[in-house]
């Protein structure tokens, strides 16, 4: 039987060496770090950062509307049949009065002209709406970005703090493994000087093989969780087995809350901003009656000839005009008052929809408060009572080896200790959980 306890002994200082060795080959991550690999590396996030830079080209695309617009212009036309014109004859005879007309034909044959043309608007509040709109929608771009940002800092944190609670559980279950063995070989040098029952023995036996399947769980929990991690943070999952994670302490008061901050979340922003967007657009439906006004201006020439022959003399005539062009459209087939109104309608449904998400994310702060405090208190109330009853099952191997307790008893409480460090760990897990969920709603998840 001693032999059996050297064996047990060596095989946990085996397993402590090859936790050393791994711990001298790995990457140290913290909280902090994790959460910025998920940001450089997650293709979500820069396809929405993509998204916005996109929104921020299009804002200086339209921009560009309000520069001057300049072409070559070149125009030929053959007339077959010329057009004709009537003017009076007196016309052509200042001294002779007559009612009579004379036709004239108006042009040549062939005709061509080429110039410049300059157009430069000077007032046109459609292009300034369409800018507004291209910024807004530039800011809605970011505020996606932003949200999504939120969403994915709140999943590497539970993954790496479920994480940090494995990694626990595999240190308890070395303990457990260990207690469960020294039990198991009391009772073996028992059963060899006929001081115990077979049936004692294997119930032994049954405790120890449950601690060792534990503790392989145990560790099989910790890498599948860490590949988990590193999936959400965009590594690849061989360096899985490689990190190991510092631990992160929770000390932040959860009572307070700063409807500021609630007020700044992404998704109220959203909704804020998609109502400014509509706003914009209830202008853009009113612009429609505006005036617009354009500068133009034009320098070339025109050529009038019998025949095709661009470099006849004397067929070219200079032509240019400058001026300004007003256009105030009066009707232009379109009810802009019913299209106002249904904007209206929407900015009501995201006033409404904004009022809806800052009273659940109030609620939801709040109730986190309370699901974290009743948890931490049932915590500390277990964690005692793991305490005490370490204490016991100390006292009961020891009173064990003396026949003061039957193995029962003992075993009774080494089993009643594990359920407890197993009700310990779900709880441990339900306050991450909870204290995750009230900075998510409260607005102070940190966003690297």
């Amino acid at each position: 039987m001693k032999n059996n306890l050297m064996n047990i002994r060596f095989m946990g200082c085996l397993m402590l060496l090859c936790l050393c060795k791994m711990n001298a080959q790995s990457t140290v991550w913290t909280l902090n770090k994790a959460i910025e690999e998920a940001h450089k590396n997650r293709k979500l996030l820069a396809s929405l950062e993509t998204a916005s830079k996109i929104s921020s080209l299009k804002t200086i695309e339209l921009n560009a509307k309000y520069l001057p617009k300049v072409s070559l212009n070149y125009n030929y036309q053959y007339n077959p049949i010329i057009a004709t014109s009537v003017l009076p004859a007196s016309a052509f005879n200042s001294g002779t009065y007559s009612d009579g007309m004379v036709p004239v034909k108006l042009g040549a044959n062939y005709t061509q002209n080429a110039g410049v043309l300059l157009q430069q608007p000077l007032l046109d509040i459609s292009i300034s709406k369409l800018i507004r709109e291209s910024r807004l929608q530039e800011k809605l771009a970011s505020l996606n970005e932003k949200e999504a940002k939120i969403e994915l800092t709140y999943e590497v944190s539970k993954a790496y703090f479920n994480t940090l609670i494995a990694q626990q559980q595999v240190k308890e279950a070395i303990g457990d493994t260990t207690r469960t063995a020294l039990s198991w070989s009391t009772i073996n040098q028992k059963y060899s000087n006929n001081r115990a029952l077979k049936v004692a023995v294997n119930d032994a036996k049954v405790t120890h093989n449950n601690a060792i399947q534990k503790y392989h769980n145990a560790v099989n929990n910790v890498l599948v969780l860490k590949q988990y991690l590193v999936y959400v943070t965009g590594n690849e999952s061989s360096v899985a087995a490689s990190i190991v994670l510092e631990k992160y302490h929770m000390e932040e008061n959860i009572t307070d809350l700063d409807e500021d901050l609630i007020q700044a979340l992404p998704q109220i922003q959203i909704l804020k901003t998609q109502n400014e967007v509509l706003e914009n657009k209830k202008k853009e439906q009113r612009a429609k009656h505006s005036p617009t006004i354009n500068l133009n201006g034009y320098l070339g020439a025109d050529q009038f000839t019998a025949s095709m022959n661009p470099f006849q003399q004397d067929s070219w005539y200079g032509n240019s005009y400058i001026g300004v062009s007003l256009k105030l459209p009066l009707l232009f087939g379109e009810n802009t008052a019913k299209r106002i109104d249904q904007l209206k309608l929407e900015q009501e449904q995201n006033n409404n929809q904004i009022e809806e998400d800052l009273h659940k994310m109030k609620y939801n702060a709040l109730n986190a408060t309370v699901v974290y405090h009743n948890v931490l208190q049932q915590l500390k109330t277990v964690h005692e009572n793991i305490k005490l009853t370490q204490e016991i099952v100390v006292v009961y191997q020891e009173r064990y080896k003396f026949d003061q307790v039957s193995f029962n008893e003992l075993n009774d409480k080494e089993i009643q200790l594990q359920n407890l460090e197993l009700v310990a760990n779900k709880l441990q897990q339900e306050l991450i959980v909870s204290w995750l969920d009230w900075k998510k709603a409260a607005g102070k998840l940190v966003v690297q």
